[in-house]
C-alpha cells in the first residue's frame, strides 16, 4: 500500500490541534495534561466538554476540528485514486512493480502524487526525479516496449497531454487506437525528444 503523504500531514495537525486545546483545558482548569497520544486527547477533551462548552473559545474549538475532519476525510478518500502501473523496478536486484499513485480530484487534472515500487518501499522516487527514472527504465528495458499511452508519456516525461497531441502531430509520430486509448510508437517519441 503506498504511503499517503497528505493522510499523515491531516494526522499531525489534528495532533497539533488537540494537544493544544488539551493544554488550554489542564492550564485554565489546573490539572494534569494527558500524553501527546491522539485518542487521549480527544478522550481528555470529550471528557471536559462542559467546560469547554461554556469557554469564549468554544467556537473557534468547533471550527478547527469541522475544518480538520472535512480535511481528513478528503484524505483518506480512496474513490478517487488511481494506480498506474509504471513498468518493473529499476533498482538492482529488485522483482517488484513501480506504480504511479495519482489522487484524481473530479474536474481537475491530476498529476501523480508519488512513483512507487510494490515490493520495496524504499524504491520511491520524488516528481523531480521522474525525468531521470525514465531514461533509466528506458534504458533497463532495452526497447522492450513499443507504444506508450499519453498517460504514459504525461507520468514518465512529464509533458502535459495538449503537448503531447502537438508534438505527435508535429513530427508524424505512429499511432494506434486500442479501445478508445491513443498510443505512440517510442521510437517516434524518443526521436523527438532526443532532437
Amino acid at each position: 500500500m503506498p504511503f499517503n503523504a497528505a493522510a499523515a500531514e491531516v494526522r499531525s495537525s489534528i495532533m497539533t490541534v488537540l494537544a493544544s486545546w488539551a493544554g488550554l483545558i489542564a492550564e485554565e482548569r489546573g490539572v494534569a495534561a494527558p500524553q501527546r497520544h491522539v485518542v487521549r486527547l480527544a478522550r481528555f477533551i470529550h471528557e471536559n466538554i462542559p467546560w469547554i462548552s461554556a469557554h469564549s473559545a468554544a467556537s473557534d474549538l468547533i471550527e478547527e476540528l469541522t475544518q480538520l475532519i472535512r480535511v481528513a476525510r478528503k484524505a483518506c478518500d480512496t474513490r478517487h485514486v488511481r494506480i498506474v502501473p509504471i513498468g518493473d523496478c529499476v533498482r538492482s536486484g529488485c522483482t517488484g512493480k513501480l506504480r504511479a499513485v495519482v489522487k484524481a480530484v473530479p474536474g481537475v487534472r491530476s498529476r501523480p502524487s508519488e512513483i512507487r515500487c510494490n515490493a520495496d518501499d524504499s524504491h520511491w522516487w520524488a516528481s523531480d526525479e521522474w525525468a531521470a527514472l525514465a531514461m533509466r527504465m528506458q534504458t533497463l528495458r532495452e526497447h522492450r516496449r513499443t507504444w506508450y499511452s499519453v498517460a504514459d508519456i504525461e507520468v514518465l516525461w512529464k509533458i502535459p497531454s495538449g503537448s503531447i497531441y502537438r508534438l505527435a502531430n508535429r513530427y508524424k509520430w505512429r499511432r494506434r487506437k486500442v479501445a478508445g486509448r491513443v498510443f505512440y510508437h517510442a521510437a517516434d517519441l524518443q526521436a523527438a525528444l532526443r532532437g
